[in-house]
């Protein structure tokens, strides 16, 4: 059985100012997130994992460094562009609220209903186009490193919708898990051609 970890970045100050931060837009890390970060990795670190892929944006290279500043072994980071975080076009870096109240509709769809939504007005990502590019990252990695632990450092919706359809979930529900906070770990293991959870969202590392 292989076991797949994935984190979620450290909380930065535009998730703190409650703004829209997509794939294409970085903020630095509070100063909590940078000790909540070391204390993931040293969760992570008695699980000997040797091989990190982690979305190329700032912000996740950052907790990344943090995490693995942690282990005591050998490790490489691979970073995959794939494993970016939801592009929202034009409303990259926005006042969530502002986003809400100019579409109502989307906003809704964006969070309840993906099958619903669409962003091609203002240039953004669907969630197919986010599932595909998610979930291709985890299979390759997984043929590139057969029987291994599998560490994933990453994004909130990226992780989301990435392990919600490895596991099977229709797109209508994607996003029916509990929201991932700021680095949380989640487990998912790997057996015979097939995904199964382990744990969603843990933080009791982080009190």
């Amino acid at each position: 059985m292989q076991r797949l970890f994935f984190v979620r970045h450290g909380k930065t100050e535009y998730n703190l100012a409650n703004r829209v931060q997509g794939g294409a837009i970085d903020s630095p890390l509070l100063e909590q997130s940078k000790k909540d970060a070391v204390k993931t990795g040293a969760v992570l670190n008695s699980y000997g994992i040797k091989q990190i892929i982690a979305s190329p944006q700032k912000r996740v290279v950052d907790t990344t460094k943090l995490i693995t500043s942690q282990f005591h072994h050998p490790y490489a980071i691979h970073y995959a562009e794939e494993y970016k975080e939801f592009g929202y076009g034009k409303w990259e870096g926005a006042y969530i609220p502002d986003f809400e109240k100019e579409e109502p509709e989307l906003f809704f769809n964006l969070l309840h209903r993906p099958d619903l939504y669409d962003p091609e007005a203002f240039s953004g990502e669907t969630y197919q186009q986010l599932i595909r590019r998610g979930t291709k990252t985890v299979t390759e990695t997984i043929k590139q490193f057969p029987d291994q632990d599998l560490l994933f450092v990453g994004h909130s919706i990226t992780t989301t919708a990435t392990l919600s359809s490895l596991l099977g979930k229709e797109l209508k529900a994607i996003r029916s898990h509990t929201p991932l906070e700021n680095t949380s770990i989640s487990v998912l293991h790997y057996q015979n051609k097939s995904f199964s959870l382990d744990t969603w969202n843990q933080t009791g590392h982080l009190h």
